[in-house]
């Protein structure tokens, strides 16, 4: 049982990091598009400057944060405060979905913004749930 739970945690911290470099990637290409290089036809996000300048931040910090998953899904027992503090990023973003939706003021995207904070949620679980333990097997 122990053997198949340390595998799950394993792709489910990997599939999570894949998710964050994505991300992380086409934020920071958003940046780089309207600050630099200006290659889109179109904007990849409608925003204004500093709109652009947070999402290039944002894209360091998922990078940053793909690492850490990485080296948590290769030495998961060394590493368990990672599975904890992710699943308190996604429970806090899966929140900030829903006080989005309520607020009304999203109203066009309410649906997705509804999807969304449910998947955030259902993978924090798996963080949960599947967080590595710290006694030797």
């Amino acid at each position: 049982m122990r053997i198949s739970t340390l595998l799950l945690y394993r792709m489910l911290a990997g599939v999570t990091a894949t998710a964050c470099i994505v991300f992380g990637v086409v934020f920071v290409a958003a940046f780089l598009d309207r600050a630099v290089f200006q290659i889109f036809a179109r904007p990849l996000f409608d925003t204004d400057v500093q709109g652009y300048f947070i999402l290039g931040f944002a894209g360091c910090v998922l990078f940053a944060w793909a690492g850490c998953l990485i080296a948590s899904a290769r030495t998961p027992a060394g590493t368990p405060g990672i599975a904890t503090a992710t699943a308190t990023a996604l429970i806090v973003a899966a929140l900030l979905r829903l006080l989005a939706w309520y607020s009304g003021e999203y109203w066009p995207i309410r649906d997705l913004l509804r999807v969304e904070a449910a998947v955030l949620a259902v993978v924090a679980l798996g963080f949960i749930w599947l967080k590595p333990d710290r006694r030797p097997a």
